[in-house]
Parts: C-alpha cells; sequence; structure tokens
C-alpha cells in the first residue's frame, strides 16, 4: 500500500511535501509562485509559438500532456514549403552534387531506403524505395536502381543489422545482415545512430523558421505519410507509478523515420562544390578549381 506525502508547507505556486518512505522533501515550484506571472497577459506572451500541449508539458508541470499528440505538427501547418517539388530543372538533380542514404532494414517489415541531398543550404529527401526486404539480392537490385545511387557517399543504416545474424542465401552459413548486402555490392553502409531525442530536437529546429531547411520531394509519400501520423508514446497509469515519463514516438510505422534519423544523426559535413575551368589557349585540360559562387553552394 502506498503511503500518501505529507504536505508541509503550500501557498500559491509553491508545494513542499515530504515522502514518508524515504522521507525525501520535494519541493513543486510553479510558475505562479511569482506575483508578476499571475496575469493574463504574461499567460499569453508565454504561451506565443507552443502549443496547448507543449504549454501543459512545460509551463503546468504535466508529465502526460503529450500523450497521443503528434510529434511534427509542423508539416501540417507548413505542409507548402516542406512538401515540394525538384528544385531543379529537369526535376533531377545534378551529377555533381552530393548525395546520402538513410536505410531501416525490415524483413517482414518495410525497410525503407531513402536518399538525401543538402543544396543551398537545405537538406531535401528526394528518393525512397520503401517495402519488405524478402530477398536481400532483390532488395540491392532496386537499390542500386536509383538513379543517384553513383552520388552516394554513405548510407547510414540500422545499426542492428550489422549484428543480426541470418542464414547466408548462398552458402547456408551464418552471418551478418550487413555482409550480406556488402555481398551484393551494397559497400557504402554504415552503423547509423539511435539517439531518437537528438533527432526530434534537430527537426524541430529544421521545421521552426519560415523557410524550413529540411523538405521531401512529393514523391517521397511513405516518408511524408509517417511524418504525418507519428504520435507521441502513451504510458499507462501503472507504467508511471514505476518510472518517469519519457518523452517517445510510438514504435510503429516509423520506418522512413528511422532511416531519416540514422543519415541526420550521421551529421554530413558541408564544403563547397567547384567548377574547374578549361584552359582556352592550349584547349580543355583541369586547372585550379574555383569555388562556385554562393548560390551554387553544396553540402557533402
Amino acid at each position: 500500500m502506498n503511503e500518501i506525502p505529507t504536505t508541509l508547507h503550500t501557498q500559491q505556486g509553491l508545494t513542499i511535501r515530504k515522502n514518508p518512505k524515504n522521507s525525501f522533501v520535494v519541493c513543486t515550484l510553479h510558475y505562479t509562485a511569482d506575483p508578476h506571472k499571475r496575469t493574463e497577459a504574461w499567460r499569453k506572451e508565454a504561451m506565443a509559438g507552443l502549443t496547448k500541449p507543449k504549454w501543459e508539458q512545460e509551463y503546468e508541470i504535466s508529465y502526460t500532456a503529450l500523450f497521443g499528440e503528434k510529434v511534427f505538427p509542423e508539416i501540417e501547418a507548413k505542409r507548402e514549403v516542406i512538401i515540394c517539388k525538384s528544385p531543379f530543372i529537369d526535376g533531377h538533380i545534378p551529377a555533381d552534387l552530393a548525395c546520402w542514404g538513410g536505410f531501416d532494414y525490415g524483413a517482414n517489415n518495410p525497410s525503407s531506403f531513402h536518399v538525401y541531398t543538402i543544396y543551398d543550404g537545405v537538406i531535401y529527401a528526394i528518393w525512397e524505395l520503401y517495402e519488405p526486404c524478402k530477398n536481400i539480392f532483390e532488395f540491392s537490385k532496386k537499390m542500386k536502381d536509383c538513379p543517384y545511387w553513383d552520388q552516394i557517399r554513405y548510407i547510414a543504416a540500422d545499426p542492428d543489422i550489422f549484428n543480426l545474424k541470418q542464414r547466408n542465401m548462398k552458402t547456408g552459413a551464418t552471418t551478418s545482415v550487413a555482409t550480406q548486402f556488402a555481398e551484393c555490392g551494397i559497400h557504402k553502409l554504415i552503423e547509423g545512430n539511435n539517439d531518437e531525442a537528438a533527432w526530434v530536437a534537430e527537426m524541430r529546429t529544421h521545421w521552426a523558421p519560415t523557410d524550413p531547411t529540411f523538405r521531401i520531394f512529393e514523391e517521397c509519400s511513405r516518408m511524408i505519410w509517417e511524418f504525418e501520423n507519428i504520435l507521441f508514446r502513451s504510458m499507462s497509469d501503472r507504467q508511471l507509478q514505476s518510472a518517469n515519463y519519457a518523452e517517445a514516438m510510438v514504435d510503429k510505422n516509423n520506418h522512413a523515420l528511422d532511416d531519416c534519423k540514422y543519415f541526420m544523426n550521421s551529421k554530413a559535413k558541408p564544403v563547397n562544390r567547384k567548377l574547374r575551368i578549361p584552359n582556352m589557349i592550349q584547349g580543355y585540360r583541369p586547372t585550379t578549381a574555383v569555388p562556385r559562387p554562393d548560390s551554387m553552394v553544396e553540402y557533402r
């Protein structure tokens, strides 16, 4: 039977209680303890830019305020600028523009492979392959059929595939999934970083400005759907009695989000694209590399 904490002191915005089980004293300080923050004018100013659940979590000390809430409401509010057509004239990115990949493996659930590039300071998700990987050889072939395959520097992948063991399709020996992909010509895989909280915070940073710096080509329909529908995880009353609430996403229909997380957490490094100028006297030959103007800056 749980013992009820003893209230030692209470006043507006401040409560001090003692836990009879371990004698810990806990002070709960609410913003209304400050007389200057009790006005409706201050409240309206503080609420600016916050959703109601976020306000309740951060200011009203409600740890369950985000239960069932959408993780990324920004994609709905700014859909017309986050979801976009290709900014390039022919719809295809330039052949000298660097790309990266994100890959979340699934055999029964969908595998998700997306290609990303960075152009004029904006990250774009530009191509997707989204289906269960029933056969690694066939799925690898579809990955390499991507029109940007030769431009991909590396693919940040589900770290589990480097340990997940399966039977080799040819020899029958036990081997990792990553090794099987390598044997099928996929040599660009690196272990992705699984830090979900850091990724969610970074996505919010990219989507906070009026002109978002992470955008998704409209062809990537499964990624768009997942971003639109992912919710915060709920916890039961029983779970909350024994554990603090952890802000986390529902672990369902999040395969494209996982591959995005692996890529974003890999921290691709920015560099200028370079243009080689031909020698007009002796005919064309490579000379000193000259950076393009700022309007043509690309990040690798």
